[in-house]
């Protein structure tokens, strides 16, 4: 009786556990429901936002919209009972577009379709392509552009390897207006230099060169760059510049080729600034700064600073009317991660230093002054390791 009455129980409990498994629905439809009215559009960039009202039925959830993209792909957008609207992206064109709209209920009944049509405006994709401008720079070529609606933009920025083949050497994500970007590392023959952007929904641009006047596409010569010799370098010690000579640290292990070694500013000094002689004018591309390297992204290490010029032998006194602002910089960790948890890419990043490029048309330049603004937490000291200069000594000469 024992081994009949297991083979009933076990043989109930799998017929419950196949009725459980049914796909259905959680709530029962109470029946199809109203259709969204009161359309109204707003065209934007590369797409819409279409309000609505919402039908007044009982077992709502909300509204779907299911549209097709470029590349031929379907692409469904859901909002819920509690908004009225839903936000269409994606479209690199100009041509008028369709929308289908569904009211959906808690059941997963669609109602009937509502077709909305609209032609919307100009993409960020395709206003980034126009606004692209490749040129040379140090050692490279400068990309610049402008992302006006601050989209999430992918940008692969391209040059010939050494079998002649065009290849992404660098991709970086870019949502800022104005995005600027040098590719560096290369002599001084002429090469190919392009970019291609991307976005979020699969859409790319066609491969972005550099023109002549004539509209055809041109190769580039990048400007003789070298790293500017640090013997020649000598501290000024302003009157109000900070000491970089606390806790084992010194000036001169700022400018020592060693990244082990460290310059530290006192407590209570910041914001804290040193001032540099280069020796003779130097036609600078670019500065890269290391942090001390067993404080990665914290402790003092510099987050934000400035750098001024004075374009004469400056006054002892260190009087700030006499300097030249001309750059402003912030050292930014890749991964955005907090202080303490660090991704390969941010170690790769500590290992080479930070790079800040000066702008092709500033002038040559002797003085310089850095002026350290916040580091990476509340310290109120400043610990950089190592500052290394690049340009053309030679410019103009």
């Amino acid at each position: 009786m024992k081994k009949i009455y297991l083979i009933i129980v076990t043989s109930l409990f799998m017929m419950s556990s196949c009725d459980e498994k049914r796909l259905e629905p959680i709530t029962p439809s109470l029946g199809k429901p109203g259709i969204p009215t009161e359309i109204n559009v707003e065209v934007v960039a590369g797409g819409a936002i279409i309000s609505y009202r919402i039908p007044e039925t009982e077992d709502i959830l909300g509204v779907k919209a299911v549209y097709q993209l470029a590349d031929g792909k379907t692409r469904e957008v859901m909002s819920s009972l509690f908004n009225d609207e839903v936000k269409i992206e994606g479209y690199v064109d100009t041509a008028e577009k369709r929308v289908t709209l569904y009211a959906l209920n808690r059941a997963m009944t669609l109602s009937d379709p509502v077709e909305v049509s609209f032609t919307p405006l100009e993409a960020a994709i395709s206003k980034a392509r126009k606004s692209m401008q490749i040129a040379p720079d140090f050692g490279g070529a400068q990309y610049t552009w402008k992302n006006e609606d601050r989209a999430n933009l992918t940008l692969e920025v391209l040059t010939t390897d050494s079998t002649g083949v065009m290849t992404a050497m660098k991709v970086l994500t870019t949502g800022t207006v104005d995005g600027k970007y040098s590719l560096r590392g290369y002599d001084t023959d002429s090469r190919w230099f392009a970019a291609i952007f991307r976005d979020n929904f699969g859409n790319a641009t066609d491969t972005i060169y550099p023109v002549n006047p004539n509209g055809e596409k041109m190769q580039l010569v990048p400007i003789y760059e070298q790293k500017i010799d640090k013997k020649q370098i000598r501290f000024l010690f302003l009157n109000n510049d900070a000491s970089f000579g606390y806790f084992d640290g010194s000036e001169d292990n700022m400018i020592d080729d060693n990244t082990e070694t460290f310059g530290h500013s006192p407590n209570g000094s910041m914001p804290a600034a040193f001032s540099l002689d280069l020796g003779s004018r130097v036609k600078l591309s670019r500065v890269v700064i290391h942090q001390r390297n067993n404080y990665p992204y914290g402790w003092g290490n510099p987050k934000t600073f400035e750098i001024y010029e004075c374009t004469s032998s400056p006054e002892k006194n260190g009087d700030w009317n006499q300097w030249n602002h001309i750059l402003d910089c912030e050292v930014i960790k890749p991964s955005g991660l907090p202080i303490g948890n660090d991704s390969e890419e941010d170690k790769e990043a500590l290992e080479n230093g930070h790079d800040f490029t000066f702008d092709l048309e500033q002038e040559p330049i002797q003085y310089i002054r850095f002026r350290f603004t916040s580091v990476w937490t509340s310290s109120t000291f400043c610990h950089p390791a190592e500052i290394t200069f690049y340009g053309d000594p030679n410019y103009n000469k």
